[in-house]
This record gives structure tokens, sequence and C-alpha cells, in this order.
């Protein structure tokens, strides 16, 4: 395996999500900036609405640019860059084996540390490429109307998206690790995206979740709050720390894995052989 060689093969296997993601992302910012003029007059009878509080974040008013781009693009774009990590993270490991190709890789002078960690920065530099190629949307849509916040902002709103993400890779790659097959740690995988995306959305309007909302993930990734103050770097550094933590245990768990060559999925054809019945032996005194 020549040097960087699973990084390429990584990014190659990823490249289609990561070209359809990033389009869209940028049709969106696009459309998402030139729309906000039509309507900001009229905007401000949805702040009545308390549902959308957990897409608004600290913007609290739609009529706001902040708020207006926090909830129609930062608060669900980021989903679109989770999804694509999911599946390419429970791709690296339990997706290899049960395609039976790796058992093949590990046959190369290679090591498992480095295969997990190899993949991982694959996946991190596509999803990296994937939130950039949506800042040519926000550029043209800001060069077609009036949208009163700078373009440094949105470049530190859209690089907030990459902690949560990663936060959500690592997890996957543990997944994909620790766990009997890829549907398994694709569905822990959601589901802990989903229990923590609500958590987050609900919690905002529920005051019994007030203090349990911090424990999402989305509620340290909130774009508007980058929007109105800046980066933060301790909100970053603390994803970032919890998906480190996750990729370690990823690598210890794949290190203590046992490889299944051929995968370790149920085969139908398999199960169709295992309850066919066994025909009769020939009875050779039969006439």
């Amino acid at each position: 395996m020549t040097r960087f060689g699973l990084l390429r093969k990584t990014l190659r296997e990823v490249r289609t999500s990561v070209i359809a993601v990033a389009l869209v992302m940028s049709l969106m910012a696009a459309f998402v900036i030139v729309l906000y003029p039509q309507f900001e007059d009229s905007l401000a009878g949805f702040d009545e609405m308390g549902f959308y509080e957990g897409f608004l974040g600290e913007a609290g008013t739609f009529a706001s640019p902040e708020g207006f781009l926090s909830a129609e693009f930062f608060s669900w774009i980021p989903l679109l860059l989770i999804t694509v990590a999911i599946i390419g993270g429970t791709g690296t490991l339990a997706g290899e084996e049960a395609a039976g190709t790796l058992d093949l890789l590990l046959a190369q002078p290679i090591t498992r540390r480095r295969l997990v960690l190899e993949k991982a920065a694959g996946l991190s530099l596509a999803l990296l490429m994937a939130a950039l190629l949506s800042l040519p949307g926000f550029v043209l849509g800001k060069l077609l109307v009036d949208f009163d916040i700078g373009y440094l902002r949105i470049v530190e709103a859209v690089l907030n998206m990459m902690p949560v993400t990663l936060l959500y890779l690592a997890l996957a790659i543990w997944g994909s690790a620790a766990l009997p097959g890829r549907g398994a740690a694709a569905v822990v995988c959601i589901g802990a995206v989903v229990a923590a995306y609500f958590l987050n959305t609900v919690g905002a309007v529920v005051e019994v979740l007030e203090v349990p909302r911090k424990l999402s993930p989305f509620y340290w990734a909130d774009g508007s709050h980058v929007m109105l103050h800046g980066f933060d770097p301790l909100r970053a550094g603390g994803l970032l720390a919890v998906a480190a933590a996750l990729l370690a245990l990823a690598v210890l768990s794949f290190q203590r894995r046992d490889i299944a060559s051929g995968g370790r999925g149920i085969s139908l054809t398999r199960l169709l052989r295992r309850q066919a019945p066994t025909p009769a032996p020939a009875n050779p005194g039969a006439h």
C-alpha cells in the first residue's frame, strides 16, 4: 500500500456523495440569501411561534439575517454532512468486512491503527471539501442582494459545522469497528443523531428540557452563535475532543476485532440453502 493510498481510496469512494451534497448546499445558500429580502418585513410574525426557537438559535428572531440564515440553512444543512459521515464511517470497516475486502487490505503492510486513522482522515477531508464548496453559493447570493452578514462570519459559520460532523463521523467509525455489522452501526448512529437533534430543538421550547438540552452536540454547534459572536474555539474544541475520544475507542475496538472473511452479514442465499430440504440418497437396489 503506497503512502496515503488509503486516503485517496477513501476520497474516491465518497466523491459522488460529496459532490451531490456540496451542490445542494451551494444552491441552498444562494437561494436562502436571495429569498431573505423578499420576506424580511413579514418574517417578524414567525417569532410568535415558539416552536421555531430551536431553529433560530441565539438569534431569536426570523427578521434578522442571522436568525433567517440559522433557521433556513444552518439548522438542517449539517444533517446532510452528517449523513455522508455516517455512510462513509460505517463503510470504513464493517462495510469493507461485509464486502470481503477488509482482509485484503490488512494483508498489505499496514497496521490496523493506520487503516482507521487514514480512512478517518480521508473522510474528514472529503466532508471539509463539501462544506467549503457551499461558499460559492453564499458569494453568489450576496452579489445579487444586500445581505447584512459579512463574508468572514459566513466562513466561520460554515467551518463551525465541521466539529459536530466529525463527532458523528467518529461515532460511525467506532460503531463500524465495535458492532457486528454495518447495519447495526448505522442504526446506532442515526438514533444518536435523531435523539440529539430533537433534544436540542424541543428543549428550546420545553422548560424541563432546558438543562438536558445542553447534552446535545447540536446545542454547541449553533450557527447563529458564530454569526453573532464569531467562531468559538471552546465550543468547537469540546466537540472535537469528544470526536477524538470516539476515534481512539474505534482504534482500540478494531485492534481487538476478529475479522470475518466475506463479512458478518446474513446472506439470504445461505439462509435459503440451510432451510432447503436435503434430497434423499438414491437407492442403488431400486429398478
